[in-house]
């Protein structure tokens, strides 16, 4: 899901989605583990009129996560303080709404990447430890599956103009959303994740 900013700085907000874009993209080309993509929850969320509300309450979120076929939910907020920015992120069974696993990150805000490696490694780890053996294994056709490489770096400022890419993407403004695209593509020539989003618009 899209974490909850709960800082000040309504700047900071577009980077909702840019972390759910980066997260599931990390989880996904793992191979073991099955994660819905963005657009989906996306649609979703659209569906039931959440499209463009912020925080969402636990019974909302699990009946999202049914829509979704989903077994956990990924919830969590993020904030920022003095040049210092935490996240935090709490792996949720939608059957019961118990929370399984709670994973947190601090540092600075100018290696926003680090902070994101080390939620999803730690989702990464907390999903294969509880699923059942074989659901460990990767789906037929998953093993290898290419995926974006991470950029050597990401700063807090590009991940947010990356976020607002993804919401100009969702209000269908692709204009504005390429632009932002290729200013992400400056900044960070190296973040791959971003050329495949932009690619997908000039298709």
């Amino acid at each position: 899901m899209y974490f909850d900013y709960a800082g000040h700085d309504q700047s900071l907000e577009p980077l909702r989605k840019g972390l759910a874009q980066i997260l599931i993209t990390d989880l996904a080309t793992a191979g073991t583990v099955r994660v819905v993509e963005r657009d989906r929850l996306q649609a979703v969320l659209d569906e039931q009129k959440l499209g463009k509300s912020g925080k969402l309450d636990a019974s909302t979120a699990a009946r999202i996560g049914k829509l979704l076929g989903a077994r956990y939910l990924v919830l969590g907020s993020y904030f920022d303080a003095m040049g210092a920015f935490r996240v935090d992120a709490r792996l949720v069974k939608v059957e019961t709404g118990e929370i399984v696993k709670s994973i947190g990150a601090s540092g600075k805000s100018d290696d926003f990447l680090a902070l994101e490696q080390k939620i999803a490694e730690g989702l990464r780890a907390a999903v294969e430890n509880l699923a059942p053996v074989d659901a460990r294994r990767p789906e037929q056709g998953a093993e290898g599956r290419p995926g974006p490489k991470r950029p050597q770096r990401l700063n807090t400022g590009t991940a947010v103009t990356y976020g607002r890419a993804l919401v100009a993407v969702d209000s269908g403004d692709k204009k504005t959303a390429r632009a932002l695209f290729r200013d992400v593509l400056a900044a960070q020539p190296d973040f791959e994740l971003a050329q495949r989003d932009l690619d997908r618009l000039i298709q």
